[in-house]
Parts: structure tokens; C-alpha cells; sequence
């Protein structure tokens, strides 16, 4: 088994939340929603923080084109 260092597991965790604030802020931006806030919660909660952004989203969506309306995907 290998043993990480604490240097090691810190510089992996703030790398995933960099990565996951990245990702983030690019999703909000394509979706048209707040960049700094979703860049923002993604640095603080890292992955955790997706399935509230779809939610957010998909409630954003339902609100711009009313609740009785249907979309096409694609």
C-alpha cells in the first residue's frame, strides 16, 4: 500500500477543487448563470457542488420559459 505524504493529499485536494472551480465557472457560462458565483461554490465545495448546479439550471430553465412549455434537447 503507499503512503502519501500530507504535502502530497493537500496539493491533490486543492487541485480538485481548482479543477472543479474550472469546471464550473465553464458550465455557468454556457448556461448563462452567474460565472463568479458557480466558480465560486465549485473552489468551495469541489464535485459536491454539481448536482446543486443542474438543479439551479434546470429551475432557471423551467423559470425563463414557464412551467406549462416544452423544450427540445439536443
Amino acid at each position: 500500500m503507499i503512503f502519501f505524504s500530507v504535502n502530497v493529499a493537500v496539493l491533490v485536494v486543492a487541485s480538485v477543487l481548482i479543477t472543479s472551480g474550472i469546471v464550473m465557472g465553464n458550465l455557468a457560462f454556457r448556461a448563462g448563470l452567474g460565472v463568479k458565483r458557480w466558480t465560486m461554490i465549485g473552489l468551495i465545495l469541489g464535485p459536491v457542488g454539481y448536482p446543486l448546479f443542474n438543479t439551479h439550471k434546470r429551475f432557471a430553465m423551467k423559470r425563463a420559459v414557464g412551467s406549462r412549455a416544452s423544450t427540445i434537447r439536443l
